[in-house]
């Protein structure tokens, strides 16, 4: 009996750990338009990046989207999302669309993978190309795994 009764406090944290595993959000990402960026050009610059998600307790609105140009480490930008569950809904799953973007996309040397891109799968961009990897932030903080578009063409017309 001393056994199960030493077992219990051990099973209530694997349970615990298992549940704020679910409150960890994932995104994957479904679309990245338009298929050539044209950084010179302000009316040509601009990435729109679709993506699907998940969050466990549904408090992903109020977190942040980072979006990290795999192109040179340092450059990210951090895109606030609006809230998307009601209030009544935030401890409950939820899961959905979400159109993040990305404007006024540069021409900049290619330097340096992030290493968040490296975890991702991402080697190497070249000067004609770019690819973006997102991580989805909660407002509690919880940061999930993350998922990359495939190669955006950048062209210097």
């Amino acid at each position: 009996m001393k056994t199960i009764r030493n077992l219990g406090p051990a099973l209530l944290a694997l349970l615990a750990a298992a549940a704020c595993s679910d409150s960890t959000p994932s995104v994957s990402v479904t679309a990245a338009t338009p298929d050539q960026l044209v950084p010179s050009d302000d009316a040509r610059d601009d990435l729109v990046i679709t993506v699907e998600y998940e969050d466990g307790d549904g408090d992903l609105g109020g977190g942040t989207a980072e979006v990290y140009d795999c192109r040179a480490d340092g450059l990210r930008s951090d895109l606030p999302l609006p809230l998307i569950a009601p209030e009544a809904v935030v401890g409950d799953p939820i899961r959905g669309t979400l159109e993040l973007h990305v404007n006024d996309v540069g021409a900049i040397a290619p330097g340096a993978v992030p290493e968040i891109c490296r975890d991702l799968g991402v080697e190497a961009v070249g000067a004609s190309a770019a690819v973006f990897c997102v991580v989805l932030i909660d407002a509690a903080g919880h940061a999930g795994d993350g998922d990359c578009t495939r190669e955006i063409g950048l062209t210097a017309e």
